[in-house]
């Protein structure tokens, strides 16, 4: 999980704002594309799901509900799977001994395959670092 900047103007005055939100595009884990499945005939599966619905956890604390997130998937050519829509949901975290907040977590509701990237199956590798 992350944490995504933007700047945007999408509000009734108008006005230029800097928001930050959460980000979960793809677990970390290294073993999840041998377990996405792609359908026969395709050459891509753009979203996946894990297998059950589980807790989030940021910077040590834990959401007090489970999710079942939508993940961008991967293809078995050279696109990388990103994500195309989604919408904003309020998650709240609890923290040992430091209390709750809630943040806003980017919830993807489907992704695209269409850009060519250099390690299939890392959305991430064609940022540069400044």
């Amino acid at each position: 999980m992350g944490i995504s900047d933007r700047v945007t103007n999408e509000n009734s005055k108008c006005e230029i704002r800097k928001e930050k939100r959460l980000c979960y595009i793809q677990p970390c884990q290294a073993k999840f594309p041998k377990s996405i499945k792609i359908p026969k005939g395709k050459t891509c599966r753009p979203t996946f799901q894990l297998a059950k619905a589980e807790k989030l956890v940021f910077s040590g604390c834990t959401s007090t509900q489970k999710y079942r997130p939508t993940f961008c998937g991967i293809c078995l050519d050279k696109r990388c799977c990103i994500p195309n829509k989604s919408v904003m949901i309020t998650v709240q975290f609890d923290c040992p001994k430091e209390g709750s907040f809630k943040w806003k977590l980017m919830w993807i509701t489907t992704c695209v395959c269409q850009k060519t990237c250099n390690d299939p199956g890392n959305i991430f590798s064609e940022l540069k670092l400044l």
